[in-house]
């Protein structure tokens, strides 16, 4: 098989700067009848198919004015049509900026006057697309968009969403490293679990698969047992996914659901806390690594545990940085503190994004002066370099003028064997400012949990009185963002409103 030049290295890991189309266009010339994907209706795409959807999709884009340096907008569809668009754009050296199709009206207007695209491009069907160009005085004249291959998007606080820039050496260095960390075979198999609407969806699945020349499998919609037979027939080496799609794996182990070995030598799992024992029975009901990782948009997958780390490491630890990247804990005058000291972590490496989009975040960037991305979470690091995310800087609670951690409350809540998922949130209270809400699902079969009964576990696992939740809400599913991580804007809202209209009710009798 053709090999592009190696120009990085760090340690025994080495990666190109070399975009999607020449890789997978190179894998596909010394295979084409290699399968790239199998799509969600079990249907098989070879390279040779996709390579010429990609082609006719070029030409069409071409024939729109849409060229070198142009932001393109793509329905983030998980279709062999997304990723034959995902090629396109490459191949015409522009930047695919993958949109989530379940944003509104109102968000989708929202991004399409900030992004300044040539074109946006939704796949229909398996080889047809509908394309709407832009004029060329409206397209973004930002000069990084020579160097950018990627921009996804991230929540804002005005309504617009953040643009994260990425360049093509960002998305070969983050997927050769979790290649490398997992020991991966060259057959080995990816299953496509997140969906592609995100920087880092986008990475672990579509351009990880297609820049190797691994098989992607789609799951979708999530459902456990389905998502383990597919990596049992398709020989699924890796996998990323959030905490929720972990759990239910396990728990489908754990109730007869499925008993067969896994091929699955990793599954990379991130945002939000695990519990040890939720990556215990991976190991004891699955057979399988579950690898915390620690990433984000701007700096997609910098710090990983690695499948030959004692369980207790896997249980307590986000990891160590990847081969090349740094990473340290500063205090609030950005002065790196000793390693046992909790601050705000920092990274920088060769993950890390070009910077925020015009109109789109630029200018917003958290950056130390010697290069490191503040990423908002707060961390620990010990003496062997291996890395906790305690809590996150954004999340805290301040109630009466006293800082809560939710990260610490979620902790201990998981460690009640009624509850699977839990969140603790902030809801207004006149006198104090805030009050902390925990939300809650419980397991299958176990009785209704009230707060008193909270409250004893709380202080049976030694948690200052102070830090106690005064609310309990109960939900039947947890809140979810696009990507599967716990949406806790929504789950804060949903806990005011429950909390307000039990104050309305006590006061009202």
């Amino acid at each position: 098989m053709p090999e592009h030049p190696f120009e990085n290295r760090a340690g025994a890991l080495s990666w190109s700067e070399a975009r999607l189309w020449p890789q997978f266009q190179a894998h596909g010339r010394a295979d084409p009848d290699a399968v790239a994907l199998v799509d969600c209706d079990d249907r098989p795409w070879t390279r040779g198919e996709l390579a010429a959807m990609a082609a006719a999709l070029t030409v069409e884009l071409h024939s729109h004015g849409v060229g070198r340096g142009d932001r393109v907008l793509v329905a983030g569809h998980k279709s062999v049509g997304t990723l034959a668009a995902a090629l396109a754009v490459s191949a015409l050296e522009g930047v695919f900026c993958p949109y989530s199709p379940k944003l509104g009206p109102a968000e989708l207007a929202a991004l399409e006057g900030a992004l300044g695209h040539a074109a946006k491009v939704v796949c229909v069907q398996a080889d047809h697309w509908e394309i709407a160009p832009r004029p060329a005085e409206g397209r973004s004249q930002d000069p990084r968009d020579a160097l950018a291959v990627l921009i996804g998007f991230t929540s804002g606080s005005t309504g617009v969403p953040k643009g994260v820039m990425h360049g093509a050496g960002a998305l070969n260095y983050a997927t050769r490293a979790c290649a490398a960390i997992a020991d991966l075979a060259p057959d080995d198999a990816l299953l496509g679990v997140v969906p592609l609407d995100s920087a880092p969806g986008f990475t672990f699945t579509a351009h990880f698969a297609l820049s190797q020349g691994r098989r992607l499998v789609f799951v979708d919609p999530w459902d456990p047992v389905r998502a383990m037979a597919r990596a049992e027939r398709f020989g699924c080496g890796w996998a990323i996914a959030v905490p929720t799609h972990l759990f239910t794996m396990v728990e489908a182990a754990r109730q007869g659901l499925w008993t067969a070995p896994l091929p699955l030598k990793a599954v990379a799992v991130g945002g939000s806390a695990m519990t040890p024992e939720l990556i215990a029975d991976a190991d004891t009901l699955l057979g399988i690594k579950a690898l915390r990782m620690f990433g984000m948009s701007e700096c997609m997958g910098h710090c990983s545990t690695w499948p030959g780390h004692p369980l207790d490491r896997r249980q307590g630890f986000d990891g160590q940085p990847f081969p090349g990247t740094e990473e340290e804990a500063f205090d609030a005058a950005l002065a790196t503190l000793p390693r046992g000291e909790r601050g705000q972590a920092g990274v920088r490496g060769p993950s890390l994004f070009l910077g925020y989009a015009e109109g789109m975040g630029a200018g917003q960037e958290r950056m130390t002066p010697d290069g490191y991305y503040l990423t908002g979470d707060e961390i620990v690091r010990d003496d062997e370099g291996f890395v906790r995310v305690v809590g996150r800087i954004k999340d805290q609670i301040i109630r009466g003028g006293f800082n809560i951690d939710p990260a610490e409350i979620e902790a201990a809540l998981l460690k009640h064997p009624a509850i699977a998922e839990a969140a603790v949130v902030a809801v207004p209270e006149t006198k104090l400012g805030e009050q902390a809400c925990a939300v809650c699902r419980l397991r299958p079969g176990f009785p209704a949990l009230d707060l008193p009964a909270l409250l004893d576990h709380m202080a049976a696992h030694g948690i200052s009185r102070k830090k106690w939740p005064e609310h309990l809400v109960l939900v039947d599913a947890m809140a979810v963002t696009p990507t599967g991580k716990l949406d806790k804007k929504a789950m804060a809202a949903r806990a005011t409103d429950e909390v307000q209209r039990r104050r309305l009710a006590a006061a009202c009798p």
